[in-house]
């Protein structure tokens, strides 16, 4: 799996978002009961900490690909904010106390919950870094798994959700949730941890704070509780506004994906992810937005090297070939029984096609003589183009503010596209690229893509 560096990290971003409303219980103002099952207290409190485990094992393997996009990108980033932003929801609920704004509990008791959550994250995050042992990418130390940066910062931020974002509006579980993430992308970004490691600290610091709170309430059971604002109702024919984060697998409609028409070179199967929104103006229709990302594996499997190449290499591989778009326009969301909705959208905006080369892995005898492990022997590079999709969803509300949607989704763009050859190297063993006559000027990259996305509801 290859996933550009800017949509991975939105795909945190817009978990984010998502998540803040994540242990809120079922109102009962609902059309019919959900099931027992997704109304068991236990399976709204650790869904969003499971669904982070399973991305964790997903994108394990594909560590050291994602880790490459970042330094393809942006080698460069050092913007240590994340050492502080980690504290920012937790100052949030002493200040908002300090100010004497309350929250759902007591601050004796909402004291004790959090010290019983970060005993336990640190417990959790301390151990398995032991145990793992896993390098971080900037080789500095073997603790990277988990991130205990991702893990303080989403304690805290669950640590106000609970407090506030529950009791008194959503938008402060948004803030803390966007800070915590915003700590993540920058241990990614600064090089500190690999993907699955932000993953995995985000799992335990939401699971952790759960715990905690569990623990505190079988000791101080209803003392130490404010009393509720308001009853807040939402029938489900509000306004289904949203923020979401989905996940899925692309396949190319496309014969112009086969990369130059070349019939060595080959696109296989590839991933589709991103986040969206829209603020809607009635139950059926509102206005959106999506930024997601789409990348194709290239296989050079089939590739046969001339004799010419063969003497400085056995082998080559070619970087993937990718697409990000920023596309807007109408949503609709239509109600049924049950908690279902049937979603769509058609939007249009831009697209950008990403750069890559054809890479040879030089032998030890070319590697001393160009001075480098790698020498890329051809560039593809892509330009912007205009841009639309339109999709189709069924989605499953499962708590007050958070549904699960299996979605399809047809983008189509067609790009101006360039292909450049390796001609020779200078003095100082720099490539030199020059245009291969005949050459694609084209290429769409129509693709299909379908699978999940987490909705969080803004009421």
């Amino acid at each position: 799996m290859h996933l550009n560096y800017r949509t991975c990290y939105a795909l945190l971003l817009a978990l984010s978002l998502t998540i803040t409303a994540h242990a809120q219980h079922a109102d009962t103002t609902l059309q019919k009961p959900i099931s027992r099952f997704l109304k068991c207290d236990a399976v709204q409190k650790t869904a969003v900490p499971a669904i982070l485990l399973g991305a964790t094992a997903l994108t394990w393997p594909h560590k050291e690909e994602i880790r490459e996009l970042r330094n393809r990108y942006i080698p460069t980033f050092r913007y240590r904010y994340d050492d502080y932003l980690q504290y920012a929801p937790a100052a949030t609920v002493l200040l908002l106390n300090a100010a004497h704004v309350k929250g759902r509990h007591s601050p004796k008791r909402a004291v004790v919950s959090y010290a019983f959550s970060m005993g336990i994250m640190g417990v959790l995050v301390n151990s398995i870094k032991r145990t793992a042992g896993v390098q971080r990418p900037d080789a500095t130390s073997r603790n990277s798994f988990p991130s205990g940066h991702t893990a303080m910062a989403f304690t805290n931020a669950t640590f106000l959700h609970k407090e506030y974002g529950e009791y008194r509006h959503p938008l402060y579980s948004v803030m803390g949730y966007t800070s915590a993430t915003a700590t993540a992308l920058g241990r990614g970004l600064n090089n500190r941890h690999w993907f699955p490691d932000v993953l995995a600290g985000a799992a335990i610091g939401i699971a952790s704070t759960e715990l905690g709170y569990y623990i505190t309430d079988q000791i101080f059971k209803n003392r130490g509780m404010n009393a509720p604002l308001r009853n807040n109702p939402v029938p489900i024919n509000n306004k289904p506004s949203f923020l979401e984060m989905h996940l899925g697998y692309a396949i190319s409609t496309s014969n112009d994906l086969s990369l130059a028409n070349s019939e060595d070179l080959y696109v296989k199967r590839g991933f589709n992810l991103g986040i969206e929104g829209a603020w809607f103006i009635n139950r059926n229709f509102g206005i959106g937005g999506e930024f997601a990302f789409s990348s194709f594996p290239v296989s050079s499997e089939k590739v046969i090297l001339d004799d010419d190449l063969k003497t400085i290499s056995e082998d080559l591989y070619t970087q993937p070939i990718g697409i990000r778009y920023f596309n807007i326009g109408p949503y609709f969301s239509y109600p049924l029984p049950n908690n279902w909705f049937i979603t769509a959208k058609l939007n249009t905006g831009v697209s950008y096609g990403s750069s890559g080369n054809v890479i040879l892995k030089l032998n030890p005898a070319a590697e001393k003589e160009y001075g480098r492990p790698e020498l890329p022997i051809m560039q593809y590079k892509p330009k912007r183009a205009p841009s639309w999709t339109a999709g189709i969803g069924i989605q499953k509300r499962i708590a007050r503010n958070v549904a699960i949607k299996a979605y399809t989704t047809y983008l189509n763009s067609r790009h101006g596209f360039e292909i450049l050859g390796l001609n020779e190297t200078d003095e100082n063993g720099n490539p030199i690229y020059d245009p291969i006559p005949g050459g694609l000027s084209r290429l769409k990259f129509n693709h299909l893509s379908f699978g999940l996305g987490l909705t969080a509801f803004i009421w």
